[in-house]
């Protein structure tokens, strides 16, 4: 559970909203009677951050978290009571981060104690994600025994993975809370923390940088990375692809100058092909119409010169589309009576 929260604190930190999270945690420990620090949860024995604070949303807790439920939230085959904040709602574009941590073994990873996601059932998941456009680049993290061999059953391109363990290699946990009783962090997990402490959202650290500091006599096990499915080269992608989220931000002078200058000539751009259209429309009814009517639309301009200017500016009142010319016509519709209520009072 802490290694799970230690990784929900690092990705928000690094700029990756709530909105954007789906968390599932078994929630055995912060409850639990053998806690002495009931409602709270540390990775560290100093108990200086407690990573289960107010700022922690919970998507999926206790008998939510199931195997079932977890193969749903990746496909997207929801019920239709399921609310918006407990769907992944990715595209086409997105890049999905996948962590996974827990106790495990060859081509499994347990749920509970009491059921297993096989390797197989993980390929199947994200080869229906890539069928249905649900994400461009998947990053898959494992910690825990043997992670590698979860790995096995992927064949869909555009997936990367990364483990704690190779096949017959246990992962092994970090230190112990003498408090608590328990180990708190796993030493594959603390290590991924340590490197991205030392990251702001702005850092450039590529993903091969986040690969190679994993030392092996550290872990006291081999991390694993496959990457035969992975189009780009890892030097290439910084680790804010899927471990953080980087916002273009405009820096304007005036407070509703928000457009960027390539935004502001797409929207001209756009603007002019509209009026275009618009005019060409225009011009294609009036080709339909008949010589008759344009007689008569003639006609009915040259007997309105012939009338009063009253009748004029009503007919041309009832032709206005633009609240503007409105505006402009009653300026000048008010001018005569206020030049004789000037002459009144003198």
């Amino acid at each position: 559970m802490a290694n799970t929260l230690s990784l929900y604190r690092t990705v928000k930190r690094l700029g990756i909203p709530d909105e954007r999270i789906i968390l599932m945690l078994a929630d055995d420990m912060a409850c639990n009677t053998r806690n002495n620090y009931p409602a709270q949860v540390f990775n560290n024995e100093n108990h200086r951050l407690n990573l289960y604070g107010d700022n922690v949303e919970v998507d999926y807790r206790g008998y939510e978290v199931t195997v079932e439920n977890f193969l749903r939230v990746l496909t997207g085959r929801h019920e239709t009571a399921v609310p918006r904040s407990k769907r992944l709602l990715s595209d086409e574009g997105s890049h999905i981060l996948l962590y996974m941590t827990g106790h495990g073994g060859d081509e499994f990873l347990k749920f509970q104690d009491s059921e297993e996601l096989q390797s197989h059932d993980l390929a199947d998941a994200v080869k229906q994600m890539k069928e249905k456009q649900r994400f461009k680049e998947l990053l898959v993290m494992v910690d825990t025994c043997q992670a590698a061999t979860l790995f096995n059953q992927l064949q869909s391109p555009g997936v990367l993975a990364i483990g704690s363990s190779m096949k017959g290699e246990n992962s092994y946990s970090h230190h112990l809370d003498s408090d608590v009783g328990v180990s708190v962090v796993d030493r594959f997990t603390y290590y991924t923390l340590a490197f991205f402490e030392r990251l702001n959202i702005y850092d450039n650290a590529s993903l091969s940088s986040l690969f190679s500091s994993y030392n092996p006599s550290m872990l006291m096990s081999t991390a694993y990375y496959r990457r035969d499915l992975y189009q780009r080269h890892l030097e290439e992608v910084p680790v804010t692809n899927f471990f953080g989220s980087v916002m273009e931000t405009i820096h304007t002078d005036a407070a509703y100058e928000a457009l960027s200058r390539k935004n502001s000539d797409r929207f001209e751009a756009q603007m002019s092909l509209d009026q275009s259209v618009h005019h060409e429309e225009r011009r294609t009814l009036i080709n339909e119409n008949d010589r008759d009517e344009i007689h008569n639309i003639n006609t009915e301009g040259q007997e309105g010169a012939s009338k009063c200017p009253w009748s004029t500016f009503y007919s041309k009142m009832q032709k206005i589309e633009n609240v503007d010319s409105l505006v402009n016509y009653g300026l000048v519709a008010m001018l005569p009576f206020l030049v004789f209520s000037t002459w009144l009072f003198q």
